[in-house]
């Protein structure tokens, strides 16, 4: 592997690298008090993370894969002065280069390995003696302030690194040593900038008198005078060396730097924690791999790699780094390669005989086939994976993998039948052993159940109370664990409040779930909660905005396939419900075709589409059709019956889809009954979105059916409950159907109310003006078309007891008024008729 034109070679260790030798220095400015007192406790809670493996980041928030000294004065400088106050930020800028400038002295001053050698191994004399009663006197030059347990974190980590580097060959040192002049290289700029003297022969700085170091470095070798005689007999001597016994010694810096290789250290524990990290990121947020720690792995997986060892370290087979590259195959939706670097890991994980990590990478399995679309494999990797768990009684990982089967197959409600491990096949029976058994494994898993309980109750039709019940439990346990459990419960219950007809609460939860996703900052989380928003958005009549947001995210899932076609679906089924508002009722279907051809895994999303073609089959005057979709989409419910309990709320929605049909078809002694049904259905589940939108569909029933005393008398009290719903089309159809109300009994000349003319006609003025002003503004081009033909309807009405109304608006004027209307609408509509016929029909949306 090269880079910018040098050659890599990888510098394998255990433990030791040249940034662990800098936090040794940055301990010994600790022992010696040479750490600012304002702000050591700020130092040392940096320290601690860095010995912890957290790894540094750049100013882009990504991870630096191989740090550089220039790397952590900058992360120590971060420290001091981000976290002062800001009339302080001066003497804390000055405190953090005074750091710095020591800790640079310091790894400046060495200058050949046995300086490296000695000053490491007097690190040991910071160590207090285990069995000392009192703390001893320096014997050092310099006076040791603080004496550091070898029990303690600090001392811990002294003698890993003391202890190893003791046990190092001649050469090894010397290549660690070449390391970490590599490693310092990056900050010989600030060490100048901040008064530093570089006291090296091969610099052309002027040398100074010999500094006091930390610690008594009186036995530091002094450098020698270069010289090319001695150059040349290192060559000869090292040449025969390698004839004779077969070893060299390595070559010197200045060789180094002449053949341009970079000397890269890599050390196993560091690298390790570093995959880990990658692999919960990549997992959890999506993150993309940075592209150097994946070149990095690449050569350690290498059999060609170019690579020396120290510590005796062989890891080119780390596990991580095949998950790593099956995770990231699985974003790109490279089958061949996911399946591959999967199989590589599982192979790992046998010959390591790790029971655990073998349930892991069957689920992983399991997890691929179901991503591609491979049930009856997913199925076979589960058993296979429940089996193990079963036979090594592994308690928790049969909880786990069982929530997964359970959120595997209430999407594929079929595959109960096909497979034969799970003795009960019903979901109830399931859900109930989950519910149980997840409460001693984690809180993820045991709010994750109710969640499932929550959806279980609310689809098999039970008492809004007792779902409500369990939403509650599941926040409450959400609470009391992470951040990504309570984004969950908050998603769900917006999904619960905006089913309910509740719009305020699920913006409340909605917003909340956002805010703690980019907190947390997991792409997918964000994604879905801003779908969502937009989702509401959309019902709140704002449908161009809640596309063009859909739209705009679409570049955040460049780098992961599966978010990208899940946005790319929603953002469709956004534009068919556009069109069909705007009457592009072909576009609409050819849009619905390219949706039909999509694989997708959701059930829910699958009847959405069905709902949605349905609803295209309708406006296209395919009735039959129409009626077609819906007896075959609720004939595949019913046979699932047996097998998991129905979506009560989806065969609502389509039988009031149904009832529609036969509404514009006049059919309506057979839809009045119908929906009359489908209504105190929807009371008894506490849906009132499912509640006004069967009690809008009764009123327009009433109406074509001349009984608009009933419907006016309804809608008198049902308007409060359809404005507190929120859904902007429900509202505006529902003006409109007040309006006509008002028109037909003008029309009847007698009505039960006694209500006149006049006070009819303002009333009919006033909704059907509220229905046009919200048509307008939602770009319901139908709906507004309608309008204005029952307008030009009122108008020819108005016209035979002109008598009555001579105190009102002009005739003439208001039948004007619809006249130019629907003359305007009428060359709209056939522009969108034609929309995406005439203009390019590769574009999905265009401006208007």
């Amino acid at each position: 592997m090269s880079k910018n034109g040098e050659r890599i070679k990888l510098l394998l260790s255990e433990d030791l690298s040249p940034h662990k030798i800098a936090l040794l220095f940055l301990v010994v400015l600790y022992a010696t008090g040479f750490i600012p007192e304002d702000h050591l406790k700020q130092v040392l809670l940096a320290l601690i993370k860095l010995l912890e493996n957290e790894p540094l980041i750049d100013e882009n928030k990504e991870f630096i894969i191989v740090p550089q000294l220039v790397d952590l004065c900058q992360h120590l400088r971060e420290v001091i002065v981000c976290n002062c106050p800001e009339d302080q930020k001066l003497a804390a800028e000055k405190d953090a280069a005074e750091l710095q400038k020591n800790l640079l002295q310091e790894l400046w001053r060495v200058s050949s390995v046995e300086g490296l050698n000695t000053y490491i191994k007097n690190t040991f004399t910071l160590l207090l003696n285990p069995l000392a009663v009192t703390v001893p006197e320096s014997t050092s030059n310099l006076t040791v302030k603080k004496i550091i347990s070898p029990r303690s974190f600090i001392g811990d980590f002294i003698q890993k690194i003391v202890t190893p580097f003791r046990l190092l060959h001649f050469d090894e040192e010397f290549l660690l040593f070449e390391s970490l002049v590599e490693y310092r290289e990056s900050s010989r700029d600030l060490f100048l900038k901040l008064g530093g003297i570089i006291n090296h022969q091969t610099d052309l700085q002027p040398k100074p008198s010999p500094r006091r170091s930390r610690l008594d470095f009186s036995t530091l070798a002094q450098p020698q005078p270069s010289n090319s005689n001695d150059d040349h007999l290192f060559d000869v001597l090292n040449h025969q060396l390698a004839e004779s016994l077969g070893i060299s010694i390595p070559t010197s810096s200045q060789e180094i730097v002449k053949q341009n290789v970079r000397l890269i250290p890599v050390p196993k524990h560091d690298m390790q924690a570093l995959l880990d990290k990658q692999v919960k990121l990549l997992e959890t947020y999506g993150t993309e791999t940075p592209k150097f720690l994946r070149q990095i792995m690449a050569l350690m997986a290498s059999p060609d790699a170019n690579t020396c060892l120290i510590q005796n370290a062989n890891f080119n087979d780390l596990p991580s780094y095949y998950y790593l590259k099956y995770l990231e195959n699985l974003h790109a939706s490279d089958y061949h390669g996911a399946l591959q670097s999967l199989h590589q890991y599982f192979d790992y994980m046998v010959s390591k005989s790790s029971k655990y990590f073998y349930h892991f990478a069957l689920i992983s399995r399991a997890s691929l086939h179901q991503y591609f679309g491979e049930d009856e494999k997913a199925l076979d990797a589960i058993e296979e994976a429940i089996s193990v768990a079963r036979e090594n009684k592994d308690n928790s990982t049969l909880t786990y993998i069982l929530s997964w089967l359970f959120n595997f197959i209430r999407n594929k409600p079929e595959l109960w039948q096909s497979q034969n491990f799970y003795q009960n096949n019903n979901e109830l029976h399931l859900l109930d052993f989950l519910i149980k058994k997840s409460q001693t494994v984690s809180l993820l898993l045991y709010a994750m159940s109710y969640h499932f309980e929550t959806a279980h109750i609310m689809h098999s039709g039970g008492p809004m109370n007792k779902y409500l019940e369990s939403l509650l439990k599941a926040t409450y346990i959400s609470i009391n664990d992470e951040l990504p459990t309570f984004i969950k419960s908050c998603e769900m219950s917006a999904m619960v409040w905006t089913r309910i007809g509740i719009p305020h609460l699920s913006d409340l939860y909605s917003d909340i779930a956002f805010d703690y996703a980019k907190e947390v900052g997991k792409l997918g989380d964000e994604i879905s909660i801003e779908i969502r928003k937009n989702y509401l958005l959309y019902l709140k009549g704002q449908t161009e905005k809640a596309y063009k947001n859909l739209e705009s995210l679409k570049p955040k899932t460049n780098s992961d396939r599966s978010l990208f076609k899940s946005l790319q679906i929603r953002s469709l089924i956004m534009m068919v419900k556009i069109d069909l508002r705007k009457g592009r009722f072909k576009y609409a279907e050819k849009i619905m075709k390219t949706l039909l051809s999509i694989e997708i895994q959701d059930i829910e999303l699958k009847t959405e589409l069905i709902y949605l073609n349905t609803e295209v089959q309708t406006a296209l005057g395919n009735y039959s059709q129409a009626l077609g979709l819906i007896s075959q989409s609720l004939s595949v419910i019913d046979s699932q019956q047996m097998k998991i309990q129905s979506n009560v709320y989806t065969i609502i929605r389509l039988n009031l889809l149904k009832c529609s049909i036969f509404n514009i078809s006049g059919v309506h002694s057979r839809a009045i009954s119908l929906v009359i049904e489908q209504i105190e259905q929807g009371k008894k589940l506490g849906f009132f979105t499912i509640i006004v939108e069967g009690m809008i569909l009764l009123i327009s029933i009433l109406n074509n059916m001349d009984n608009c005393e009933d419907a006016y008398e309804i809608l008198d009290k049902f308007m409060p409950l359809a404005l507190r719903v929120g859904n902007q089309e429900f509202i505006c159809v529902a003006y409109y159907e007040y309006a006509n109300s008002c028109y037909k009994m003008i029309q009847a000349k007698k009505n039960r109310f006694k209500l006149s003319k006049k006070a009819l006609f303002n009333t009919f003025l006033k909704y059907l003006y509220l229905s046009i002003t919200r048509a307008r503004n939602s770009l319901n081009l139908i709906l507004l078309r309608a309008c204005f033909e029952l307008e030009e309807q009122m108008g020819q009405e108005c016209s035979k007891f002109s008598n009555e109304m001579k105190d009102l608006k002009s005739v003439d004027e208001f039948r004007e008024h619809s006249k130019s209307g629907l003359k305007i609408l009428n060359k709209r509509a056939i522009e969108e008729a034609d929309y995406g016929f005439i203009v390019n029909p590769e574009h999905i949306i265009e401006e208007e």
